[in-house]
């Protein structure tokens, strides 16, 4: 029996994630994204029509449509994950890392190295299906897990062509530590990994730091889980970190990115280091803000050495734009495994490309 895979949004550009597959007579949705921008409206759940719902992560553009879903869909994430929900919205748990049985369907997960509760989720069907929610091999604090094979790899390929080491993106980012710093983060996602790296260059340079108490907290629960779901030999930094106190107008701040316009901090410079919003593109050209990258996705080199990995013979770059440039990359990088399908079926040579002509994705 055949595997239909319908991308309902994050396909060609940096957009919510949701994704239908389809196999032994069962749909089942992989992640429910909300809108990344304040007035934009999603559209992906219109008519929907599932038998259970799974969430890789918490952040908004993975977790934020779940208010548009029928209450009555079985809903699966990690405990960690749940605390993002809508309030009274019932889930059943996923694993950290371990296997399950959805509708009849076999789900494996494992650490995605992006986030606290973050997993990336397999299906065992025609050969495998891999989704990565989004992904990382460079946390300083979240494992990589090695997923089993699939035949198919739907991957976070937000950073497109992009390839920079995150040693690089740290250097880079220590250069801004001169002058007073707010550093707006996801509190579930860099935040952590943030933290021990600010707490150490604020003890190396003299400097003063003071931590939002959620990311504080968050810190706390990834040392509450099993040693395992964590990078090993970074127990005693977090310990310390926990009981460092908040200094009063201090040098540099990590907080929440809800905080994040200049006007919120007049005695510190705003430095971003993920994903920009228009308004937040505006107020870099403006002058008003910095930006540098700290790795949280799958940089290229890493994203084709995971389709090695899982063996892929079809690779779905999402989250990432399709500018003819970027295609031209993926089609280097990715040679003809690369598929760019908004549906399609795993058992199809020939698939339909969405706005861009076809492409033959072999068997």
């Amino acid at each position: 029996m055949s595997v239909i895979i319908e991308i309902l949004s994050g396909l060609g550009a940096k957009g919510p994630a949701a994704i239908v597959v389809e196999a032994q007579g069962k749909r089942l949705l992989l992640d429910a994204g909300g809108a990344l921008h304040p007035d934009d409206t999603i559209t992906w759940a219109n008519n929907l029509n599932v038998d259970a719902v799974l969430i890789s992560h918490d952040h908004i553009d993975h977790i934020g449509g779940v208010a548009e879903l029928a209450e009555n869909v079985p809903l699966y994430c990690t405990p960690l994950v749940a605390k993002a929900l809508p309030h009274n919205r019932s889930w059943l748990p996923l694993p950290e890392r371990g296997t399950l049985e959805v509708e009849g369907i076999t789900v494996t997960t494992g650490q995605a190295g992006h986030s606290l509760g973050g997993v990336w989720l397999h299906l065992a069907v025609e050969g495998g299906v891999f989704y990565s929610g989004d992904a990382c091999f460079e946390s300083r604090l979240f494992p990589f897990d090695t997923p089993p094979t699939a035949r198919i790899a739907l991957l976070d390929a937000s950073y497109g062509s992009y390839d920079q080491p995150q040693v690089r993106c740290v250097q880079a980012i220590s250069e801004f530590l001169y002058q007073p710093l707010a550093f707006p983060v996801p509190e579930t996602g860099r935040a952590l990994e943030m933290a021990l790296w600010l707490a150490e260059e604020a003890d190396r340079r003299q400097l003063t730091l003071a931590i939002d108490p959620v990311i504080r907290d968050n810190l706390a629960a990834l040392l509450a889980l099993p040693a395992t779901l964590r990078r090993p030999g970074l127990d005693h930094s977090i310990h310390l970190l926990l009981a460092r106190q908040n200094v009063y107008s201090p040098n540099l701040q990590l907080v929440c990115d809800r905080n994040d316009t200049p006007e919120q901090w007049p005695d510190h410079h705003l430095l971003h280091t993920g994903y920009l919003t228009p308004d937040r593109r505006a107020e870099l050209a403006a002058g008003e803000i910095s930006w540098q990258r700290w790795n949280v996705h799958l940089r290229a080199s890493h994203l084709v050495a995971l389709a090695d990995q899982l063996d892929a013979t079809q690779v779905v770059p999402l989250f990432t734009q399709f500018s003819d440039n970027e295609l031209n990359a993926w089609h280097r990088l990715l040679s003809d495994r690369l598929c760019t399908a908004q549906r399609f079926s795993a058992n199809s040579r020939l698939v339909t490309l969405s706005c861009l002509g076809s492409f033959a994705c072999p068997q």
